[in-house]
């Protein structure tokens, strides 16, 4: 019934808590697709360790460094679920997030791509049932990312390829892109649980003025379906560079 797809690079920290979180889930049905991105420490050995002797169906596929986007795109063409999930080698699942999510996507067909919220603390001792999702417009979308990539769930018609050429905003762009087409949800229930703060120091996305950069590249690639945003581009690109500003700011005030 799912694909899920984890894309990881050298991740020998923290790859079993993440395939754990999976084995742990309240619905069973699904294929693990593991892309291993060129590391180079222990990761395999830790994924064919825990997986091999569990009664669970998974993919490993090793390539050459590509980065994210490549990675999870060789998942999309591995894939045979019904529905497409993303999970990060560094993050962790609720154990009833597929079963929530399952039921959401199969008693209302017209959600084609749902996220949720995350949470930063180890609460995932409460017990969920399913809140109403809220849908999410083109525009809402395009003036900021609503969920967070290990909180996408897809139904496989309705998901495209990453842009392999973004380093930035690539998830936001692809979010964008499904948007113009088909119908986005968000639910309010926190079931993903983040190893690293949005826009911390750890990783791709605290480079703020990449960030930067790369919602400006979307908010052009974005011209090519919604040509109504041609005379909104000015506004936008301010309104990318005001963000950048507030956030350099912030940071610059929290140091001192």
């Amino acid at each position: 019934m799912f694909s899920i797809i984890i894309p990881c690079f050298n991740a020998q920290e923290s790859i079993e808590k993440t395939l754990l979180c999976v084995l742990h889930q309240t619905y069973k049905e699904y294929e693990l697709i593991i892309v291993d991105d060129g590391s180079s420490d222990k990761t395999r050995e830790i994924i064919e360790q825990l997986l091999q002797d569990k009664n669970v169906r998974y993919t490993y596929i090793y390539q050459d460094n590509s980065g994210p986007s490549a990675a999870r795109n060789k998942g999309i063409e591995k894939a045979t679920g019904k529905y497409i999930a993303f999970l990060d080698a560094d993050d962790v699942w609720h154990p009833q997030k597929l079963e929530l999510v399952l039921n959401l996507l199969e008693n209302n067909k017209e959600i084609d791509l749902l996220g949720h919220s995350y949470t930063l603390n180890e609460n995932f001792s409460e017990k969920y049932t399913n809140k109403t999702p809220r849908k999410i417009s083109f525009f809402q979308l395009l003036m900021r990312n609503f969920a967070v990539t290990p909180s996408i769930v897809v139904r496989k018609e309705a998901l495209e390829l990453f842009d392999e050429k973004m380093k930035f905003a690539e998830d936001h762009e692809l979010w964008l892109r499904i948007a113009s087409k088909k119908n986005i949800y968000f639910l309010d229930l926190p079931l993903v649980l983040l190893g690293r703060k949005p826009l911390s120091s750890g990783g791709l996305s605290a480079q703020k003025w990449n960030m930067r950069k790369g919602e400006i590249q979307m908010y052009i690639n974005a011209l090519k379906y919604k040509k109504i945003l041609f005379l909104a581009l000015p506004f936008l690109i301010i309104f990318s560079l005001i963000k950048y500003v507030r956030l350099y700011f912030k940071d610059y005030f929290d140091k001192h």
